[in-house]
């Protein structure tokens, strides 16, 4: 019978400098082209890392590696000082697709 492992159980590895910072790039929303583009790195080799950064956290895709990410303290949420600037993004936005769904 197959082992089950909880989740409780350390990660085996620990990110490497390069695996954080490529995670920072997920979590602000970059796709794999724009963070080899910002960090002058072939695509291949963002996708390779982000790879691992998958295993190590034993996540299958990143909305879990970004959640288990934040569970651990290796990514945080930015304060809320920025709000009103949010807020206005947002406003913009939804008055934005009002005009263009008038076209």
């Amino acid at each position: 019978m197959d082992k089950v492992f909880p989740f409780s159980t350390n990660r085996p590895d620990q990110p490497t400098p390069r695996e954080q910072e490529i995670l920072n790039y997920i979590w602000a929303g970059l796709t794999s082209q724009e963070i080899a583009a910002r960090l002058q790195i072939a695509q291949k080799t963002v996708e390779s890392h982000r790879a691992n950064l998958l295993r190590k956290f034993r996540a299958t895709n990143a909305a879990q590696l970004l959640r288990l990410a934040l569970l651990e303290g290796l990514l945080s949420v930015p304060s809320t000082e920025r709000a009103p600037d949010v807020k206005r993004v947002v406003q913009s936005a939804k008055a934005s697709r009002r005009l263009t769904s008038i076209k």
